[in-house]
Parts: structure tokens; sequence; C-alpha cells
């Protein structure tokens, strides 16, 4: 008889003993889960996607719905969350980044209660920690995107799904529709994991109308959102077309065991890269290991059936359509799969433990240990790149108080400016004919700059991209101006003029 279905005896010892979880381990991995991403989370320089988070946010719920209409409106709920949160705790990096750390923090937590409900007390706590540690979740904790959140309302949508596997109560069912819809809002691609749902519940022969029905039902109450984030599809045209052995090289590096490159053109040092292929190896090996593991525990075949659904089924869909339709599949994307692989590495655990505690131990302090340099590199304290939009801050607040003038090459080329707004303060924008929030779009729209606007303007930067082309000479030359610095790196073109 399978773990699932002794926990559904309402009343049993068994039942009563897992669902008292010890809190002190609970809530102790909880914290560190918070406090592990949070740790120098104000160290790496807001990026293009965070900053895309900023912009969205400093507007009033009515010019976000006007931005929504046309752009990023499958990351509209975020934004609106982040619109409160910044109303009171303001947009530097730590605040920005801190309801990431609180959702990681949350999501480790609920891995344990996960597994000790269809596992036992040490599959729990082991996966919580795996999850703790392992560089997606580390990543999606330090950056001001939704990933984070995604993840936790994962945990949450499988800990209702137990739960109503468990009583078959109809508002327990009620209680998953709603968590289900709620998370599709938040982010589009989070429909994959209620379809790994099903699918589990097919396999396992576990309530499989009733997750149907609900699945559905969240399918419905979800459907206009839906429909109307398609309609910007051209949001992933960014996405880089690989061939099926790219995308399988960037799920089995990028999908668990290092987190995102941010867009710097910096590679890691290569001790980091050997860190990230321990892990890999020996994580991979545990989950393998965990559902062998489960072939001749039935106790733990709920787990496994569930955990291997909810890690294979979105990272399987996403290929195919990548490689069929268009390229969709981003790593961070499914972060969501995250807790459940966590759980079958701590199934893994589990067996090790069968062998001995000193290879128990082995094995855990290895786990834990190659996802430590990853760290170093995703916080920016090693390899930390030099051409990011704190750089840029930095190279005008280095040129002192005074007033001067600024052209950006491209709209999105205001990303320094949104960041870090202070440093930008002093400079009139030349080139902007409609601001961002008068546009309703992340960056403003851009016109031609003349010479009679340069004219005895003193100062001007001209900010760009770092591939792109350098300022048209014409204006500049026709308005008497000469350039007196000029610094370009693979990002970021940054020029100094003197228009006196």
């Amino acid at each position: 008889m399978t773990q699932l279905a002794r926990t559904g005896r309402a009343g049993t010892e068994g039942t009563r003993f897992r669902e008292k979880p010890h809190s002190l381990w609970l809530w102790a991995i909880g914290l560190l889960g918070f406090l592990v991403p949070l740790a120098k989370a104000w160290v790496p320089s807001f990026w293009n996607d965070e900053i895309t988070t900023i912009s969205a946010a400093r507007r009033s719920p009515e010019q976000l719905f006007e931005l929504l209409k046309s752009v990023d409106a499958v990351h509209g709920a975020y934004y609106l969350l982040m619109h409160f949160w910044t109303s009171l705790f303001e947009f530097s990096e730590l605040s920005m980044r801190l309801p990431s750390a609180i959702a990681v923090g949350l999501a480790c937590a609920g891995t344990v209660v996960i597994g000790r409900k269809l596992g036992n007390e040490f599959v729990g706590l082991g996966a919580g920690l795996v999850l703790v540690f392992l560089p997606r979740m580390v990543w999606a904790g330090t950056e001001a995107r939704q990933s984070a959140l995604i993840a936790l309302f994962a945990v949450a949508l499988t800990l209702f799904l137990i739960r109503a596997w468990n009583s078959g109560h109809v508002i327990d069912w009620v209680l998953y529709s709603v968590c289900a819809a709620a998370g599709v809002y938040v982010f589009m691609f989070f429909a994959l994991a209620i379809a790994a749902h099903v699918v589990a519940a097919v396999l396992l022969r576990r309530r499989v109308l009733a997750v149907l029905v609900s699945a559905l039902a969240a399918a419905i109450a979800a459907s206009p959102f839906l429909l109307f984030a398609l309609g910007q599809k051209g949001q992933v045209a960014w996405i880089q077309d690989r061939s099926l052995l790219q995308n399988i090289q960037a799920i089995a590096v990028k999908q668990f065991f290092y987190g995102d490159d941010r867009p710097t053109g910096n590679l890691p040092p290569g001790w980091v890269l050997g860190a990230v292929v321990v892990l890999g190896l020996l994580q991979l090996g545990l989950a393998v290991l965990g559902l062998i593991h489960s072939a001749g525990h039935t106790e733990f075949r709920g787990l496994a059936v569930l955990a291997a659904c909810a890690v294979a089924v979105p990272i399987g869909v996403l290929l195919l359509v990548s490689i069929l339709v268009q390229p969709v599949y981003v790593p961070r994307y499914l972060t969501f799969t995250a807790p459940m692989f966590a759980l079958l590495v701590g199934l893994g655990l589990d067996k090790v433990r069968s062998l001995g505690s000193r290879k128990l131990a082995a094995a855990a302090a290895l786990v834990l240990l190659a996802g430590l340099p990853q760290q170093l590199t995703l916080k920016s304290l090693v390899n930390g790149p030099r051409d990011t939009e704190r750089h840029v801050a930095a190279l005008l607040d280095a040129d002192g108080p005074g007033p001067a003038a600024v052209v950006y090459g491209r709209p999105e080329d205001r990303d320094p400016a949104l960041a870090y707004p202070a440093s930008f303060s002093r400079l009139t924008d030349l080139s902007l004919k409609a601001s961002p929030e008068e546009s309703g779009t992340l960056w403003g729209v851009n016109k031609e700059v003349t010479a009679a606007e340069l004219e005895h303007r003193g100062r001007v930067y001209f900010i760009g991209s770092g591939t792109g082309p350098t300022p048209d000479p014409g204006a500049f030359q026709q308005a008497g101006c000469t350039q007196t610095r000029a610094t370009a790196t693979e990002r970021l073109r940054f020029v100094v003029y003197d228009c006196s």
C-alpha cells in the first residue's frame, strides 16, 4: 500500500505523526533558506530584467495597466505586488530583492513538509537543505523577479494537492484550483506545474477525475489572462534559437546547478565551472538513486512519481516547444521545478543513509560544498562585471555636480537611469520624446537630437550599446562638440563630449 493511500486513512496514528512537523527544524531550514540568498544580495548591480521591474513598479496602477496592454502582461501581477512593496520600502537592491529571499525561505520550509508527508522525516529535512543551497534557488532569491515566488506557489500547490488527495473534501479541491489559477496569473508557465500534477495523478491512479476537474476549473479561471498574454508572444522573440543539444546542455548546467549569467558576457572562472560539474553529477546521481530507492519501497512511490513528473513534464514541454515551434526555454522560467528536484535528491540521500553514516556524511558534505562556489559569482563577489548599470552611475558621480545633458542611443539604454535615478537627476535627457509613463513603454520613446539642442550645453554624455553604432558625429560636430572621453565594453558605450 502506498504512502499516499496510508496517509489517506483519516485519524490513523501514522497520519497524525506525519502531519505534526517538528517546527524547530522546519523553521530553521526556512530561516536558512531566507538568509542564504539574502547574504550579500545588495552586492550585484541591478540588471536589465530587474530594471524592467523597477520601471513598472514605479507607476500608478492605472499607468501599469496601460503598460501591460502592450508589453509584459505575463509579469503584471508581480509588478503590481512590487508597486505596493516599493511604496513602503523604496527601490534599493536589498529592498527589491527581499521579497524573493522571503519566498525562497518559505519554499524551503514547505519542501520539508512535502518530504515528511510523502516520505519521512529525513527525506524532508534532506530535501530542504539541498534546496537552500541549490544555485537555481539562490539565484531566484537574489533577483527582483517572480521566479522565487512561483517556486513558492509550486510548493503550496503540491501541499494543497496532498491535502485534497487525503481528504477528498470539495473545499480542498477548491483551494487547489484557486492556488493553481493564482499561480498562472503570477506567471503563465506555471500552467505546466498543474499539467504535471494531472500526469502524476494518472500514473498513481489517485483521484484522477478530481484532479482533472480542479485543473480544468483553474484553466477556465486563468483563460482570460492566458489568451491576453499569448497575444504578446513577441515578448519571447529575444530567446536564443538553440539546437536540441544546446538546449539539453543549458538544462544540464543552468536549470539547477548554476543559475543564470547576468548579461555581462563574463564566463565564470574554471574552478566555479568545476564545482558546477561536481554538483550536477552528485545531485543527478542522487536523484536517480532516489528513483531506484522508491522502486523498492512502496511508501516512497507517491513522492517519487509526483516529484519526477513535476520536474520532467515542464522541462520536457518547453524543450519540445523550443525545438518544434519557437524558442521559449529559459532556465529561470522553470525555477518552480527546483523544490521537487530537491525532493528527488532527498530520496537519494535517504538511500545513502542506509549504506552507513560515513557515506551519508560524505555525500551530504559534497552536495552542500559543491554548491557554494557558484554563490560567489552569482553575487558578484568574484569575477564581478565592470560594465554594469551601477558602473555607469558611478562614472557620472565621479564627474561631480553641475548641470549636464545626456543622449541615449536606444530607449533601452536608459536602464542605468531607471535603476539609479539619483545619479542622473542633474542631467537633461535630450533624446527623450515621451517618458515611459507617458508612452506606456518600459523605457520611453526616443527622438533625434539636433545640433541646435547640443550647442552650448556644456558636458553631454552619450550612453548606448557597446556593440551598437557610435553617436551620429554630424550633430555633435555641427554643434562644435569635442569628445573628451570614451569607454566601450561588450555591453555599454559611455562617451563624454564638451559642447561648451
